[in-house]
């Protein structure tokens, strides 16, 4: 889909609205993200499912297999322009209404934890783990290739992504996909094209039931019949709409963008809400992960956060799994 001007200019008016809110640009904001960032982790023993084998291979008797789950992405769920949970949340000129029912103006940034925040998280332990750069692989999927609606908008949202990472300071976690760089994000538009390229023209409960892995159009059984991408929830609840607007956004990014590095599927990965209230991660759309959010009081503020969990299996030394790490300072 080629970009009108209006579209490509109201992009641009983004992007420079962004980086006006100084978000990550100046020391106090660096600060605040620095403080705020490893207290929206809860790295807890379910989630983390942290479990030792063997060694390596016969001559390497010191060294195990290591298999868990890594925390690699945090969501923030907002209501736009300089909203955020990663310091103190302010009004912006980007700031949208929320509509009491339906929920459809969230806007999501998704941020790639580095390795500092998770290591403070862990009260630096983290050398136990396998890492975010091994948690890396890519998004295998036709998803991309059917996304004709956004074929024009994810050249321009790449680009406006490299810009804003290349104007924070180094220790900042980088920006993976901002909801508000993406002119496709309140039209559907990705839904309507996918759907009818696959011929799956509705979502219904027998498609949520009977995932495509990978594709995955449904968002699962709880949550759904709802396509990953969808604008508008009927969700009556403010943090089950959050959740399905962070997992439509990791969906995005991650099938469509390409900007996500990590494992974007619903049935591998786990989604964590961490802020107003913690749970234990779950497959998003999941009956267990839908209990738990709806324990805890709806955000004031309408902002939520959720951290996004993906497998990982690497050999660590003996040394690293039974004593102390050295604290990884950024």
């Amino acid at each position: 889909m080629d970009l009108s001007r209006r579209e490509f200019v109201k992009l641009s008016t983004v992007v420079a609205a962004a980086t006006a809110t100084g978000l990550g640009l100046h020391t106090d904001e660096a600060k605040a993200i620095t403080a705020s960032l490893a207290t929206l982790l809860v790295i807890d023993p379910i989630t983390l499912s942290y479990m030792v084998f063997g060694p390596c291979c016969h001559f390497c008797p010191d060294k195990l297999i290591v298999s868990h789950y890594q925390p690699v992405a945090l969501c923030e769920v907002i209501k736009g322009g300089g909203d955020t949970a990663l310091g103190q949340p302010i009004g912006g000129l980007l700031s949208v209404g929320v509509d009491n029912n339906d929920y459809t103006s969230m806007h999501v940034r998704i941020w790639q934890l580095p390795e500092w925040a998770i290591d403070m998280a862990m009260a630096y332990q983290s050398c136990k783990l396998c890492g975010v750069e091994k948690a890396k692989s890519p998004n295998a999927t036709a998803v991309g290739m059917l996304d004709i609606c956004g074929a024009g908008a994810n050249l321009l949202l790449s680009q406006a992504l490299s810009k804003f990472n290349s104007a924070l300071p180094g220790c900042f976690p980088k920006l993976l996909y901002d909801t508000e760089f993406d002119p496709t994000w309140n039209t559907g538009c990705r839904d309507i094209g996918i759907a009818s390229a696959v011929g799956a023209l509705t979502c219904n409960t027998f498609t949520s039931n009977v995932p495509i892995f990978g594709t995955e159009l449904c968002i699962g059984t709880q949550w759904g019949p709802l396509y990953p991408r969808q604008m508008a929830t009927p969700q009556d609840n403010a943090a089950i709409a959050a959740g399905i607007a962070a997992y439509r956004a990791i969906h995005v990014s991650g099938f469509a963008v390409g900007s996500f590095p990590f494992n974007a599927s619903m049935q591998v990965g786990k989604l964590q809400q961490t802020s107003p209230g913690v749970t234990i991660g779950f497959q998003p759309g999941s009956l267990i992960l839908d209990t738990q959010m709806r324990l805890y009081p709806v955000s004031l503020e309408q902002i939520y956060t959720f951290v996004w969990w993906v497998p990982v299996t690497c050999c660590k030394d003996w040394d690293e799994i039974m004593g102390m790490c050295t604290p990884t300072i950024c």
